[in-house]
């Protein structure tokens, strides 16, 4: 790995480290407030989800980073492959660390407050039956620590490469370009939606849902990232 690609991780790194003590920080501050609630009150339930928050701040992230590093990468001379390679490192590293970190002490408060606490945020009632979530992976039946990581850094990675692009095309093209882009994607949606192909789709997931899907959630993100490439190229200061 060339001393520019270190240089570059490293001042994205830096550049996040501020507003990643803060979300934290927030996210810990509740969390302590929420379990201290179920503590003093034993009948309460717990009602907290750390995996949405890293998503929505994934995808925040994915888009300020275009703004707010790129360009001082290319006036310090950082070459677009160079910087390309950097963000793909960075934006790897940010999702697994976040997840790692999330599902860490997710373990923790579980151990906490006990097991047979209800604990969870989404709540599906079907037939007089009720079951709660707290990780996507509860969907799955067996939910250990590694499988959460693993869909808390595909969901994470996928949004970054997701609002990266967008990012991109937005600083590339202007307010014009960025809002024509998202207005071709909402018709290509509602298009989709109008002709069944695209609600066969996610009706296909839903009844295939597996483990698998998350790999494939990946690779869709590092396809997606691969195709920034041709906007980063041609990026300027």
């Amino acid at each position: 790995m060339s001393q520019q690609i270190k240089g570059g991780i490293y001042y994205l790194i830096a550049n996040i480290r501020h507003s990643f003590i803060v979300f934290w920080s927030i996210l810990l501050a509740l969390l302590l407030v929420t379990v201290g609630s179920t503590l003093l009150f034993p009948d309460s339930v717990v009602s907290f989800q750390l995996s949405a928050p890293l998503y929505a701040f994934a995808a925040v992230i994915g888009y300020w980073s275009v703004n707010n590093a790129f360009p001082y990468l290319i006036k310090m001379g950082s070459t677009r492959k160079n910087i390309f390679l950097s963000f793909g490192v960075y934006a790897l590293l940010l999702a697994l660390a976040n997840a790692v970190l999330s599902n860490t002490i997710n373990n923790f408060v579980t151990l906490l407050i006990g097991t047979e606490r209800d604990v969870g945020i989404i709540t599906v009632t079907e037939n007089g039956s009720t079951m709660t979530f707290n990780h996507v992976g509860d969907l799955l039946g067996e939910n250990t620590w590694l499988m959460r990581v693993v869909i808390d850094t595909s969901i994470s990675f996928f949004l970054l490469a997701v609002m990266f692009i967008i990012g991109l095309v937005f600083y590339r093209y202007g307010l014009i370009g960025g809002v024509g882009f998202l207005g071709v994607l909402a018709i290509i949606i509602v298009f989709g939606f109008s002709k069944g192909w695209l609600l066969d789709f996610f009706i296909a997931i839903y009844e295939n849902f597996s483990f698998a899907f998350f790999y494939q959630l990946f690779a869709a993100g590092t396809f997606i990232y691969l195709l920034s490439y041709f906007l980063l190229r041609r990026m300027t200061a």
